[in-house]
């Protein structure tokens, strides 16, 4: 259906301990899943910024750091909080990160997509 989102299941919430990130898919989607205390967010996995992977970055609160250039996104709101930084040459992420909707039913953590 266009233009509608659906909830589907990508993992159970024991799969992910608070302070991890995990790769998921959703509808063939490749998204990050990032706990962080009993709250979980979704975005996209590729850093808007050159693609690197950023399940392989560390989480700083409920924002993401790519390990590539630091660039750090709000995982709740997508914005950039920190543009990437290479050396000394500041640089600009192309873009803010996608974040997906996330719930919790019955022990399964759910993705609207």
């Amino acid at each position: 259906m266009h233009g509608m989102s659906e909830y589907v299941k990508v993992a159970s919430t024991g799969e992910i301990a608070p302070g991890q990130m995990m790769p998921i898919e959703a509808k063939g989607v490749k998204l990050l899943l990032a706990r962080v205390g009993d709250a979980y967010f979704a975005a996209q996995r590729k850093c808007p910024h050159l693609g690197f992977n950023l399940c392989r970055g560390k989480l700083e609160g409920r924002a993401v750091v790519c390990p590539l250039h630091k660039a750090k996104f709000d995982l709740a709101t997508g914005e950039i909080e920190r543009d990437p930084r290479l050396l000394f040459i500041g640089m600009k992420a192309k873009s803010d990160l996608a974040t997906y909707p996330t719930k919790i039913e019955d022990g399964a953590v759910l993705v609207a997509i």
